[in-house]
């Protein structure tokens, strides 16, 4: 799958609608995985959130998400950086999707009993290039560490 996902980002033909919904989901995988390995220790309660995400959100099935998850990890390893991905997420969705992908980023932060200050920067990186307002980062940020499902 790691050949699909540099295909789905690198394609050498347009993309069709389900192409682009496809780099989506992959694209939000690989943030939420950047943001799992940000503090150099992926927690399963880090994998379990990005799964979860990915089976509510993009109505995946359970053993798709889990694949995804593994090729987001292998294609972190070989990322030069996440500006790709935030470029289409950009491209693709509006302020209030732009918001939800902040706040799971927060959830995954979260996830393993605590941020750390490394997640904390990827997060406000990723946020700033998705044009996500400081004070919606912030209500994200508080949402996810007080486990507020709501949203």
């Amino acid at each position: 799958m790691l050949k699909t996902l540099q295909t789905l980002f690198f394609p050498d033909q347009p993309a069709t609608e389900k192409t682009l919904e496809s780099r989506v989901e992959a694209a939000v995988a690989i943030l939420l995985m950047e943001v799992a390995r940000a503090d150099f220790d992926v927690a399963e309660e880090e994998l379990e959130v990005i799964r979860r995400t990915l089976i509510r959100d993009f109505a995946m099935e359970e053993a798709a998400a889990a694949d995804l998850v593994r090729h987001a990890a292998a294609e972190v390893d070989d990322s030069t950086g996440f500006f790709p991905f935030v470029r289409l997420l950009n491209e693709r969705l509006d302020a209030e999707q732009k918001r939800q992908v902040v706040e799971t980023l927060w959830r995954v932060a979260y996830a393993d009993a605590g941020k750390h200050h490394l997640e904390e920067s990827i997060i406000r990186q990723i946020a700033d290039l998705l044009y996500v307002p400081h004070s919606e980062f912030i209500r994200a940020r508080l949402r996810a560490e007080n486990g507020d499902q709501s949203g």
